[in-house]
């Protein structure tokens, strides 16, 4: 089962200095934008990705392993999932964002903007744990390394890179020091 979650902005940002590509998730006091996991793990590590707003282009693409559609009940496409954008966190700096803790994240201007976020939120969760989301993206992370010449391949991350990463963040939290980017 499938939960959103909050990763440490300073985790992500060691991350950007990595691979630029590496998704945002606060975009200003009233705009946020939460992950979801697990995809899978490998040891203290979990992967993360996030859902994207649709853009034009994605209405005529297909979906594909690492590009998955959600449409709302009318047929409207209104968020799309590319998991070779997933990630590796430390699971430790998971913070799990609930519908009763939404405020902690984002501001709103009243209960009913509230209550349409979370309604959204809901309904993509509940179309994310009706894919096989997990048996994809193990299937990306071994097409990237097995088969790396892979149109799909191209496209992902280098998972291996960001790994070695993760795993230095997590062993500076283990002793309490800082890490620049």
């Amino acid at each position: 089962m499938k939960k959103w979650v909050s990763v440490n902005e300073s985790y992500l940002s060691i991350l950007r200095s990595i691979e630029p590509r590496i998704p945002f998730t606060n975009y200003g006091d009233n705009r946020f934008k939460p992950f979801f996991s697990p995809l899978f793990e490998l040891d203290s590590l979990c992967y993360v990705t996030q859902v994207s707003s649709p853009k034009r282009r994605h209405v005529t693409m297909k979906s594909q392993k690492d590009f998955k559609k959600i449409f709302d009940k009318s047929g409207k496409l209104i968020c799309v999932i590319n998991l070779n954008y997933m990630f590796p966190a430390p699971t430790c700096i998971l913070k799990e964002v609930n519908y009763g803790n939404i405020q902690n994240f984002r501001t709103f201007k009243n209960d009913y903007e509230k209550s349409q976020y979370i309604r959204l939120l809901r309904f993509e969760l509940s179309a994310i744990n009706n894919m096989n989301l997990t048996k994809d993206a193990k299937y990306i992370y071994e097409l990237k390394y097995n088969k790396p010449y892979d149109v799909i391949s191209k496209r992902c991350f280098d998972f291996k890179v960001l790994e070695i990463v993760a795993n230095d963040y997590l062993l500076h939290l283990n002793k309490k020091e800082p890490m620049i980017a």
